[in-house]
């Protein structure tokens, strides 16, 4: 595992001998297996920092910061979202929810959202797995479930990312949709936010 340190991107862009530093690498990052991770970090990822749409986190290369460049290891987007359950009948929703108060009767519940996650092409599993992506995403998740409540996570992703990875990692598949843009088959898939055992 390669040393790394977890930093907000808004944190970064309000440093000012990080600011220009950290727009370059962000157009920098690689993962063509997944273009639309890059586009988000080159395009999208300091717009939606400042209007509060998601917040992003880096898993920036230690040794490289530490000799004056910023290396991305890895990232992920977290946000809130509305979960449209309109059309999921009452077996469907107690499995989802559990015993929420009103839980028959709503058509939408708020979760947290993984909006982004994934690694860059230069870095392989040996020096960052996805575990520990995940972890660390739970930790800052957990941080806020234990101010505001909460009980769902939210994402989205292709079927074979569902299969491969995912699915080991207890997330289930709530529903299946056809991209727009791409028009290719997406998975809304969903966990139960489960309580962080801190080490004494």
């Amino acid at each position: 595992m390669r040393d790394y340190l977890l930093l907000s991107l808004g944190e970064l862009l309000e440093r000012e001998e990080y600011s220009n530093l950290i727009k370059s690498s962000l157009s920098e990052f690689n993962c063509k297996s997944e273009t639309d991770l890059e586009d988000f970090l080159s395009k999208n990822a300091i717009e939606y920092q400042r209007n509060h749409f998601g917040k992003t986190f880096l898993f920036v290369d230690k040794q490289l910061l530490e000799e004056g460049s910023i290396s991305i290891m890895a990232f992920f987007t977290i946000g809130l979202t509305s979960l449209d359950i309109s059309g999921l009948k009452k077996k469907a929703k107690k499995k989802l929810l559990g015993s929420v108060p009103g839980r028959d009767n709503m058509t939408s519940y708020s979760a947290f959202l993984i909006g982004q996650l994934g690694r860059a092409d230069n870095y392989t599993r040996d020096d960052i797995d996805g575990s520990t992506i995940l972890n660390e995403c739970y930790c800052l998740i957990d941080e806020i479930q234990q101010k505001v409540g909460g009980r769902l996570i939210i994402l989205e992703c292709r079927p074979h990312l569902f299969e491969k990875f995912y699915s080991k990692h207890d997330y289930k598949k709530l529903n299946e949709s056809t991209d727009r843009k791409s028009k290719t088959l997406i998975y809304t898939l969903y966990k139960k936010v489960e309580p962080i055992v801190k080490k004494v």
